[in-house]
């Protein structure tokens, strides 16, 4: 099955109140699990996540981004990770875009400006190829997590990686979901 990127993004804001939903039914009390794959065709049990390739120049986000993506496959996906040569679909990645810019700030005469607020943007390309009928069945071209942050916390630019990796690995597996 092939999707351009245009009717992924029309299929996605469409999608998008029900993804409200869902998250507000996984933070309620009941227990709510996703059956046959978790949101991939029902034949793909297994997943082989190739290394991330990192076009950035942040080079430390690698693991932190490979870490968080496992983890949603495994819980959200409802899939088990496999070596490679076993796996009926394998994830490929790359992180291509890293920027930290501000987003809330006021010109100060002969000092320039005053920051009160930054915004990291990660964005990332991302393909599930099913092995079992080699087809890409997910193929998210340009996917952006933002997390924004104050200049005046210590760990002001980690918070902001921190929020916009766990927004970019939310909307990927939100694509990934939403093709089934």
């Amino acid at each position: 099955m092939h999707m351009s990127f245009r009717r992924f993004r029309e299929l996605r804001g469409a999608l998008g109140g029900a993804a409200v939903l869902m998250l507000a039914a996984s933070t309620s009390s009941c227990n709510y699990t996703f059956a046959g794959g978790g949101g991939l065709p029902s034949h793909i049990k297994t997943v082989y996540v190739a290394p991330i390739d990192n076009r950035t120049t942040q080079f430390g986000l690698t693991q932190e981004f490979t870490e968080r993506l496992l983890d949603a496959v495994r819980s959200d996906l409802g899939v088990q990770l496999a070596a490679e040569s076993e796996a009926d679909a394998t994830i490929v990645a790359e992180l291509s875009r890293y920027s930290d810019r501000a987003m809330n700030f006021q010109g100060v005469e002969d000092v320039g400006a005053a920051v009160f607020q930054r915004q990291v943007t990660i964005s990332a390309q991302v393909q599930i190829i099913d092995r079992t009928r080699n087809e890409v069945i997910y193929n998210g071209t340009s996917i952006s997590g933002d997390g924004e942050y104050s200049p005046d916390d210590p760990s002001g630019e980690t918070t902001g990686q921190d929020v916009a990796l766990d927004n970019l690995v939310q909307k990927i597996m939100d694509g990934a979901q939403s093709q089934w």
